[in-house]
């Protein structure tokens, strides 16, 4: 069985993000193991893109429906190339990196992708969940969508899940957890074939409701990006 090698994406500016993070605190003595992601190689194009000047704190994410394009802000920090500002992800304002693709496939549901990965394609990318939403799911198991796949290549399903570790974590003033769940991708004859670690917020009393994030791709920095970030304005 193939082990997988990391996907080193991009970090939030350390300026940015160790001024707000705040430490999780371990709930559950489960042992987290971390399973390397390999087989996905992405170009420099595909992460990384221009920024252009300004001064605003905050910013609103363009929201590409093909998912082809990077998430852009209105107005970026020139000093040093430290970004200052934010984007609107779900219910949550968080520093982007450059490559992010932020979508919006149904009601309750945002997607960051890896913006220029193919339509159709096992892009990288992460899910965030948030309101009635989430009341459609079940929080305490690995949120594996319809049609999601594992990382790397050969489109392999996702088969069964195993909780590994619980954290109890705080985004914004919000109590809630961060559980590590082994996944087992498996072949169309149902044989294992490797396995990856997904993270999996859940933060049931938010400013905008329940909230849940799902990574299985092992996005670089989000992890610090979540602590640092702050909630976007409920709805009135």
């Amino acid at each position: 069985m193939h082990k997988l090698q990391p996907i080193l994406l991009p970090a939030a500016p350390e300026a940015a993000v160790a001024a707000s993070a705040r430490p999780a605190r371990r709930r559950r003595t489960g042992r987290a193991r971390l399973v390397p992601i390999a087989g996905v190689v992405l170009g420099v194009g595909l992460l990384a893109s221009a920024c252009t000047g300004g001064s605003s704190d905050k910013a609103t994410a363009d929201t590409d429906p093909s998912g082809s394009g990077p998430a852009a802000a209105e107005n970026h920090d020139e000093h040093e190339g430290q970004h200052t500002n934010t984007v609107d992800v779900g219910p949550l304002a968080l520093f982007a990196a450059d490559y992010w693709s932020i979508v919006q496939p149904s009601e309750g549901l945002t997607q960051v992708r890896a913006g220029g990965c193919p339509e159709g394609e096992a892009c990288p990318s992460f899910d965030v969940l948030s309101g009635d939403a989430v009341g459609e799911i079940d929080t305490t198991q690995a949120y594996v969508p319809e049609g999601a796949f594992c990382p790397g290549p050969g489109k392999l399903e996702v088969g069964a899940s195993t909780e590994t570790s619980t954290l109890d974590v705080e985004i914004d003033g919000a109590k809630g957890t961060l559980t590590r769940f082994d996944l087992s991708c498996v072949d169309a004859t149902g044989a294992e074939q490797m396995t990856v670690e997904q993270l999996q917020w859940f933060i049931p009393e938010s400013p905008n409701g329940p909230t849940l994030i799902a990574d299985r791709w092992a996005f670089e920095g989000l992890e610090s990006r979540l602590y640092a970030g702050t909630w976007a304005t409920a709805s009135a």
